[in-house]
């Protein structure tokens, strides 16, 4: 289950004991980041899937009354590749209670990226889980690479060697959501850029969805009296990663003065005004790509700068 996927678990009803099916270890399937797959088991219903919906029927079949666990389960070729795997193979999963995470709720109603940081025995038997969220204090190996992966958008899960002992780490990212202010062309364009890479793209309507550290706001309209009671609302109440504000540096200096005036001056670095990166944009699709393209350096905690400019990774 993504992040929004597990939102879903808000409007359910679990028990304390509702056994939580986690993927630790994979061999075979062709490799592959399956790093997302969660499964709640409410009573004799699987919410979520591990792999395959056959895998965790198999899960669901096997005794769950005595957690935590670890548990083994084995997907045939023709069953793998029906669910887009390239060939069969063995999974390992951990099970432990639901109340083990139940606090992960407060950061999917935040849409905060948070992660799991699991302890595991001999046998691959978890042995207690922390929810940690953006903001949190670091204080072991562990803790400090789930910070480290969270501050950089990194969902998906680590396993960490600390004096021999394996410590999982589940990172769970919300995608993206952007909310453009104004509308006409440009809108149009940030609309088609963003829903390529698969974020929720929205046009403002009066309310302010929620947001959190994967979203940006868009600010397309020039209407300084219509957009700085928003844009003071969102810098002082929202954890919300990118604003963008399209317009002239004269425009940008009159915004940043009238923030300041509405009691936000600690916040207005945090307006990327004009917004977009610097690749000579001429067009309304350029411009919508340059935007998006800032606001994914902004997330991913990168310079926006050529990679032939910088060192380390390529990929975020």
């Amino acid at each position: 289950m993504t992040f929004d996927e597990l939102s879903s678990l808000l409007d359910a009803t679990l028990s304390p004991e509702a056994p939580v099916v986690r993927l630790f270890e994979i061999t075979g399937f062709g490799g592959g980041d399956r790093a997302s797959d969660f499964m709640v088991i409410a009573g004799s219903r699987p919410i979520g899937s591990v792999l395959t919906p056959q895998l965790g029927l198999q899960i669901v079949a096997q005794d769950t009354s005595t957690l935590p666990r670890s548990l083994v389960g084995e997907i045939g070729d023709p069953e793998a590749v029906a669910n887009g795997l390239a060939c069969g193979g063995t999974v390992r999963v951990i099970v432990h209670p639901w109340s083990w995470v139940s606090k992960m709720t407060e950061h999917l109603r935040a849409r905060r990226p948070f992660a799991l940081v699991t302890e595991v025995d001999a046998e691959a038997r978890p042995t207690s889980v922390t929810v940690i969220g953006l903001g949190d204090r670091g204080g072991s190996r562990a803790v400090d690479t789930a910070l480290e992966l969270l501050e950089h958008g990194r969902a998906g899960v680590t396993v960490v060697e600390l004096e021999g002992q394996r410590v999982h780490v589940q990172c769970f990212v919300p995608s993206s959501r952007v909310v453009v202010i104004g509308g006409g062309a440009l809108a149009s364009g940030l609309r088609h850029q963003g829903e390529m890479l698969g974020f929720e793209v929205v046009e403002f309507q009066g309310d302010v969805p929620q947001l959190g550290r994967a979203d940006a706001v868009v600010v397309l309209d020039h209407d300084h009296d219509r957009v700085t009671p928003l844009l003071c609302h969102l810098l002082g109440n929202t954890e919300v990663a990118y604003i963008g504000s399209l317009g002239s540096r004269g425009t940008q200096q009159e915004r940043r003065r009238r923030l300041i005036d509405g009691g936000v001056g600690d916040h207005v670095e945090r307006v990327y005004g004009p917004a977009g990166l610097d690749i000579g944009s001429r067009t309304t699709a350029e411009t919508a790509m340059a935007i998006i393209a800032e606001f994914v350096s902004v997330v991913r905690g990168r310079s926006g700068r050529s990679l032939r400019a910088v060192d380390g990774p390529i990929n975020g």
